[in-house]
């Protein structure tokens, strides 16, 4: 089965490194990535209008975003009738207890602190891809 993923990402680098972890551990999808909060949310808008592509089933969510924090994007998520129950995991290269307290009072579904070698992503991308994606049940749109 083939999974539409949404990675919110500003960091291009870091974007591109997270999509070809996927890529090495075989997870067979659509990884749609958005720069910004502002392009995160529009992209959301848009996919739920269109019917080939359709919502994600997943959502990889940085929250150091230029436009519009993680912190809103998250907001937005989980207060929408139509994308709250997507999944909305917060990928960030902070490791404080404010922002992952923060996350989760948001009601993000998981914390994972971003990976500093291709290796450490891989291993990201192969947790998320074994229970997000395959154990997990998830809503399809």
């Amino acid at each position: 089965m083939e999974f539409n993923i949404l990675l919110i990402e500003d960091s291009l680098t870091d974007a591109a490194i997270m999509v070809t972890a996927f890529e090495r551990v075989g997870c067979s999808g659509r990884i749609q990535v958005a720069q910004d909060g502002i392009e995160a949310i529009d992209f959301l808008g848009q996919m739920a209008l269109n019917d080939e592509v359709g919502l994600p089933q997943l959502i990889l969510l940085d929250l150091n975003l230029p436009c519009k924090s993680g912190y809103e994007v998250l907001d937005e998520i989980k207060k929408n009738p139509r994308w709250q129950c997507i999944p909305a995991i917060v990928l960030s290269s902070s490791s404080t207890s404010l922002d992952i307290t923060k996350s989760y009072q948001l009601r993000a579904n998981a914390y994972i602190a971003k990976p500093i070698t291709l290796e450490g992503y891989e291993l990201v991308a192969r947790r998320i891809h074994d229970f997000w994606l395959q154990t997990a049940k998830l809503p399809m749109y």
